[in-house]
């Protein structure tokens, strides 16, 4: 399935609640229209702090909630911290919500932890949990991006200006992928100086 980006807005995607801030769009070949957005602090379906949300034709629904980061139109991404502080996804299946983490398993705890990582590419991976899988989520090249699932499967790679999912990923690997790469800045996951 190939990833292609789009213009759209939240009165396209029936599913978005309103006043819903969509920040991303793609149309995605097998999938349809995908769009990523958030429902800042403040919203009546945001919560406390805010969260980060996925719609669309046919991935599932799903959305990501901050520790303990508020999330308004000005900080938007969710910036995920070390495993005893992950930010929470839940994509909402056919048969049930499935619930899952979203950590940096390299980074320490503490308000240095970006400076300390800085210099330690491995540290930049990102983890995400959820449904018994485990996916990686790491840079190639200058802008690329791979994610692999549990023990080396790739469900998701960036190829020049195309992203493709591999024919293995289902809609539990596309929900979630989508939801962190519009949830979470790249310097989350960026290779220092492009390598």
């Amino acid at each position: 399935m190939r990833v292609t980006d789009s213009l759209a807005t939240a009165v396209e995607y029936p599913d978005t609640p309103a006043g819903a801030i969509v920040s991303v769009a793609w149309r995605i070949e097998g999938a349809g229209r995908v769009v990523g957005g958030l429902l800042p602090r403040g919203h009546p379906d945001g919560g406390t702090l805010g969260k980060r949300i996925l719609r669309g034709e046919r991935v599932w629904a799903a959305e990501m909630l901050p520790w303990e980061q508020e999330i308004s139109a000005e900080m938007s991404l969710v910036e995920p911290g070390p495993p005893g502080s992950p930010a929470r996804i839940i994509v909402h299946g056919p048969s049930g919500d499935i619930v899952g983490y979203l950590d940096q398993p390299g980074l320490p705890p503490g308000r240095l932890q970006r400076l300390t990582t800085g210099l330690s590419r491995d540290a930049r991976q990102v983890r995400i949990r959820a449904g018994g899988r485990v996916w990686w989520v790491r840079a190639t090249h200058l802008f690329g991006v791979r994610v692999m699932r549990d023990s080396g499967v790739l469900v998701y790679a960036t190829r020049g200006l195309h992203a493709e999912f591999e024919p293995v990923a289902d809609s539990l690997d596309m929900s979630v992928v989508l939801l962190t790469l519009a949830s979470i800045p790249s310097s989350a996951y960026a290779p220092i100086l492009g390598f």
